[in-house]
């Protein structure tokens, strides 16, 4: 009777074994079609399709491992090592490509040829099945700790989220396959009242894969889900065409920066800038080539920009430039060197001879206070007084009292010369 019960529960253990292994095989397949979709959807979204080809490679190492019977077992055991290995080294060059870094593409083909000779080396020349354990473990827990190194760096809220949960699960990976390499290296050794024990590890790693293996896809997809998000704020917030800031996102973003120089004592001055002429611009070139002078004009502007300035586009050939921490004279030199940089440019634009001017309305934060709304008013007037005084210049605004008295006839002024495209 008592050989029954020991042939029973190695039957059950062994099943026990095996449906746990199923089950991370399946879970595996499942995680790998989620990716598949994910990248088929995504387009070009880097990354991705490392992922999915990445799990791809680890299922079918998974199933080669659990169905030894297939092929003879050593081979079974060095081609599951191998596509395990190629697996992770895929998903480490997903998550580069994702980061937008160099990929070296044959460090997967490396890694598992190298898994694969150790464990070739471990059976049939020095026949060892705790070096096989040692090797299997080291490696793949090697490369998961590259993947961690990747991920657990600084990122912009919210992808830092991702980044790090993503990172989490792949650390802890990499160290219980350490750990299991180390632990399990005397598995061959165990006397028979120690199987239990071994038989529980085996299942506790199975149960580990598994739920790291759903994390990790979760952590990918996440990841996607927020470089998305943040790629549609940033289509949100900036003109497609210019890549300057929108009129919308260009008021928040100066105000605010407003707010912070007023706090600090610093003056502020803001810029309205405008392309001369540029209907006739594109009415004799086409509107291609005014989208090229438009391009054109604020590559020249970001010129003469510090880090902290900001530019945005205020309608059509208008931009707005905020210079905090200068006052409107200093602000002045800025603007008049962009219009000297802008007229006296020699090369073609799309190929055009195109000849571009701008006029520049300037006003500080001196006379008119730290408020977005009542700089670009008095901008815009000092940049209708540089239109109706022939272009081509810059124009500081006037005191409020000054411009009251001129605004309308200067406006009416400017109006006469557009008409007249003079």
């Amino acid at each position: 009777m008592g050989p029954d019960k020991d042939e029973f529960r190695t039957m059950h253990t062994e099943l026990n074994t095996f449906s746990l292994a199923l089950a991370l095989v399946l879970v595996t397949l499942g995680m790998t079609l989620v990716l598949i979709m994910a990248a088929w959807h995504s387009g070009s979204e880097k990354g991705l399709r490392h992922w999915a080809l990445g799990n791809l490679a680890l299922t079918m190492g998974l199933v080669l491992n659990i169905s030894q019977g297939l092929l003879h077992h050593s081979i079974s055991q060095i081609l599951a090592a191998g596509l395990m290995a190629l697996g992770l080294s895929v998903i480490w060059l997903g998550v580069r490509a994702f980061k937008g870094v160099s990929q070296p593409q044959a460090g997967p083909i490396l890694a598992a040829v190298l898994v694969m000779l150790l464990l070739v080396y471990f059976h049939y020349v020095h026949d060892s099945a705790t070096g096989r354990q040692a090797t299997v473990g080291v490696c793949l827990g090697a490369l998961s700790l590259l993947s961690a190194r990747e991920l657990l760096v600084p990122a912009r809220s919210p992808l830092r989220r991702a980044y790090w949960f993503t990172g989490s699960i792949m650390l802890l990976s990499g160290i219980g396959l350490l750990l299991r390499a180390v632990f399990g290296a005397g598995d061959s050794l165990v006397t028979p009242s120690e199987q239990d024990d071994v038989q529980a590890l085996q299942h506790a790693t199975l149960l580990g894969v598994m739920v790291a293996q759903i994390g990790m896809a979760g952590g990918f997809i996440l990841m996607t889900h927020y470089r998305t998000m943040l790629a549609l704020q940033l289509l949100s917030e900036h003109d497609a065409l210019t890549g300057t800031l929108n009129r919308r996102s260009m008021h928040d973003r100066a105000q605010a920066l407003l707010d912070t120089t007023l706090q600090q004592g610093l003056p502020a001055t803001l810029v309205m800038v405008d392309a001369d002429h540029f209907k006739r611009i594109n009415d004799e070139f086409g509107h291609q080539t005014g989208d090229a002078v438009l391009c054109h004009l604020v590559s020249r502007i970001r010129q003469h920009m510090r880090s902290g300035d900001l530019l945005g586009r205020f309608g059509g050939e208008e931009f707005v430039l905020l210079l905090p921490g200068l006052d409107a004279d200093d602000a002045h030199e800025v603007a008049e060197r962009i219009r000297l940089a802008v007229h006296t440019h020699t090369d073609a634009i799309s190929d055009q001879p195109v000849m571009l001017s701008v006029s520049l309305g300037v006003a500080g934060t001196g006379v008119y206070g730290h408020d977005y709304t009542a700089l670009v008013a008095a901008a815009d007037s000092a940049l209708y007084r540089a239109k109706a005084l022939g272009r081509n210049r810059v124009e500081i605004c006037s005191e409020p009292s000054d411009e009251l008295r001129d605004n309308v006839a200067l406006r009416l002024l400017s109006q006469f010369r557009h008409n007249l495209d003079v």
